[in-house]
């Protein structure tokens, strides 16, 4: 079984954009993660934590990679 391992992006803003809540993430952390366009987002409940998931969504182009 492998270690769980955190990377840590400091304290982040929480904007207000229209009836939405934003959260920036540094570009290269996502482009880091293989994340480029699209991604799904899950809510995690689990053993008394709470976090947000994010799994990038491969594309149609990147079937061969």
């Amino acid at each position: 079984m492998s270690e769980r391992m955190v990377t840590d992006f400091g304290i982040r803003k929480v904007s207000q954009q229209n009836f939405s809540k934003i959260v920036a993430l540094p570009k290269m952390a996502l482009d880091n993660c293989g994340i480029t366009t699209e991604v799904n987002v899950k809510l995690v409940q689990f053993d008394g934590e709470k976090f947000i998931e994010l799994i990038p969504v491969k594309s149609k182009g990147d079937e061969n990679k």
